[in-house]
């Protein structure tokens, strides 16, 4: 029976998922204006909860209306505010993580096993084989923030320190800063584009260097490139929201830590010379968070939401 279904596609994550179900003859919206119908729909599907912002009003006022909503992981770490300074609860009736680490977290904040479903992130399957390329490129993973990042021009300035490379910039569009960043390459979330863009700068890449572990950095690894971390972050607002300035951001063994600005360079070259360092932590994180060892995300996701369709309907019987 064909179904209706409101999707929100952040990052481009679920492209394929909806692809494979309007393949399958369902009916699935996707543009913002489609909210106002909600009431037509059979399963809702989101990628965040956020209370600052509205999500969450929206989850609760559509569950009311006798509608189930799936949450959808769109990033690395995108369980953030679920633990504190935030401790956001936990809305809606399935959630879908990319992996055991994921899952491990929403249960330690409470979250029922019974909800949670391991389902690989789709994202990987856009990545391309690493490339021979000339010379030695590292690549620059900006901090995207809601206002200026100066740390992210201390970090540049670092990496043009370094001889005998090449530096890239990944941005997003709208960060490439003229004088800043070295050969910005950027990419648009909201466009088709964006995830292609991103493998193609990791296929050519010898070292990631980044301000946090986030999903570009996920991808990295998984790739069994080095990724240096450069632990400069500044606590600052985001959105106006002040309890960011205490949140602690997560990170793991898969990354070269440094505290010193001055050792930036030093640790670039180190993961240059030594490529095998820390690579049997990159294997297992890129298991832990982004289900490596999980097949199908797409097809796991399809059926997260077919299954829901069909259970609600059963028990209204």
């Amino acid at each position: 029976m064909k179904k209706n279904i409101l999707i929100f596609n952040w990052n481009n994550v679920l492209t394929e998922v909806i692809q494979k179900l309007k393949g399958l003859g369902h009916n699935v919206y996707t543009r913002d204006e489609d909210t106002k119908h909600w009431k037509k729909m059979d399963v809702i599907v989101v990628w965040n909860e956020m209370r600052n912002n509205g999500w969450s009003d929206f989850i609760e006022k559509v569950q009311k209306g006798g509608k189930k909503v799936i949450l959808v992981q769109h990033g690395r770490y995108g369980t953030s505010r679920i633990h504190p300074p935030f401790n956001e609860k936990v809305l809606s009736d399935i959630v879908c993580v990319w992996g055991e680490n994921d899952k491990k977290r929403f249960m330690d904040c409470g979250t029922t096993e019974e909800k949670i479903r391991v389902v690989s992130s789709p994202i990987l399957k856009h990545l391309i084989p690493r490339r021979e390329h000339e010379g030695i490129n590292v690549v620059f993973s900006p901090e995207h923030w809601d206002e200026e990042v100066v740390e992210n021009a201390i970090v540049a300035g670092q990496l043009r320190r370094i001889p005998k490379v090449k530096i890239i910039t990944k941005c997003l569009s709208g960060e490439q800063q003229i004088g800043i960043y070295d050969n910005p390459i950027e990419s648009k979330r909201t466009s088709p584009e964006h995830l292609k863009i991103v493998a193609e700068v990791l296929a050519i890449a010898d070292v990631v260097v980044a301000i946090s572990e986030s999903t570009f950095e996920l991808l990295a690894e998984s790739l069994d490139i080095p990724v240096v971390i450069a632990e400069a972050w500044m606590p600052k607002s985001c959105g106006g929201d002040d309890r960011y300035l205490t949140y602690h951001r997560i990170t793991t063994e898969a990354s070269y830590k440094v505290k010193d600005y001055n050792k930036i360079p030093e640790a670039v070259q180190y993961c240059l010379k030594h490529p095998e360092f820390l690579r049997e932590e990159r294997k297992r994180v890129s298991i832990g968070d982004g289900g490596k060892d999980v097949v199908n995300s797409v097809d796991n996701i399809v059926n997260v939401i077919l299954d829901m369709w069909y259970n609600v309907v059963w028990w209204s019987l």
